[in-house]
């Protein structure tokens, strides 16, 4: 499945809710699909720095693709990575450098957010990007 289709899935699922806090309440819900990292992989290597409450990424390539493992202290955080990586999890690092996270932008979620959760939005979707590109044969 692309990464298009399944931002599609996740479009058609946050629908189905007439209000923020229902939105809210599924995306919280997601974090308990997130792949998890481990205790003692949660360092200031996978520590995503600008997050207000502490948030963690990792990737590993496997069959030329990327697949991410986050974590973070907060429940909106930790379901919003969890919708993120499931998004994009599976994809090769050049697919995942091309998306631009529309899903943000279809379902206004920075418009939703405090100004500091905002940035540690930006700052997650920064990472992703980062990491992607340290494994993109395609741009070295």
């Amino acid at each position: 499945m692309s990464i298009k289709e399944r931002e599609q899935r996740y479009l058609e699922d946050l629908e189905m809710f007439d209000g923020w806090d229902d939105k809210y309440e599924y995306i919280m819900s997601l974090g308990s699909e997130l792949p998890k990292i481990p205790e003692e992989r949660k360092n200031e290597q996978t520590r995503v720095q600008g997050c207000q409450s502490a948030s963690w990424l990792e990737a590993g390539l496997k069959d030329g693709k990327l697949y991410f493992r986050g974590d973070s202290e907060a429940i909106l955080g930790k379901g919003v990575i969890s919708m993120l990586l499931n998004i994009i999890n599976g994809a090769k690092p050049g697919e995942i450098l091309r998306y631009d996270f529309d899903i943000v932008d279809k379902i206004q979620l920075r418009e939703h957010l405090s100004p500091v959760r905002r940035h540690g939005l930006e700052s997650i979707m920064k990472r992703i990007k980062e990491i992607a590109k340290t494994y993109d044969d395609e741009r070295k």
